[in-house]
């Protein structure tokens, strides 16, 4: 785990009183014990308060839960926690949405509803037979302070009885912070679920 967190490293912490996600940088380890990072933007977080906290690591998403030990203007001092997870692509979890999205190319916009999402790509149905060969670029809105900008390459693509096409990918050149928050949004639809059942 303390390897995951160096001085620099950019993490996502967020707080169930607040509603955006924050973003961070690792400014100093300071022991086995605990780290200090530097919010980027102002948000009103408390000593002693549980947050949890995103990061992209090699090809997965670390995620951890854990305490606020002292706060002092943008610092934020935080104890290393008892457990921590490595969500790895392979293993990102998805979420069942329909979300109507486009999809761009030189040539043309594609026109298509998400089924399913993760961090890693997503599933789609479209009208348009996607080429695997390709790239596309895509804009997803997912909420309100959500929205991710980068490319979707499929990996499968299967022809419909209606005409349509349930088509597979990957994202790529998506940043980090992105990728993270796609990682949280899943996480949070996932607990909803299980809520709701």
């Amino acid at each position: 785990m303390e390897k995951s967190i160096v001085k620099d490293k950019e993490l996502v912490i967020i707080s169930p009183k607040v509603t955006n996600a924050t973003r961070c940088n690792v400014t100093e380890v300071l022991s086995e014990e605990k780290f200090n990072v530097k919010l980027q933007t102002k948000e009103d977080y408390e000593n002693n308060e549980s947050v949890e906290f995103f990061g992209v690591s090699g090809s997965g998403v670390l995620y951890f839960e854990t305490k606020i030990e002292n706060i002092e203007n943008d610092i934020i001092t935080v104890s290393f926690p008892e457990k921590h997870t490595l969500i790895q692509r392979r293993e990102y979890t998805r979420a069942e949405i329909n979300k109507n999205i486009l999809i761009y190319t030189d040539e043309k916009t594609i026109r298509a509803t998400i089924i399913d999402i993760s961090a890693g790509g997503m599933c789609l149905i479209s009208d348009t037979k996607m080429d695997t060969k390709k790239q596309y670029q895509t804009d997803i809105k997912l909420e309100k302070n959500l929205a991710v900008s980068c490319q979707f390459k499929p990996v499968r693509v299967v022809e419909q009885e209606d005409n349509k096409f349930k088509v597979s990918g990957q994202f790529k050149l998506i940043k980090n912070i992105d990728r993270v928050a796609l990682a949280q949004y899943c996480l949070k639809k996932q607990a909803e679920k299980e809520h709701n059942v």
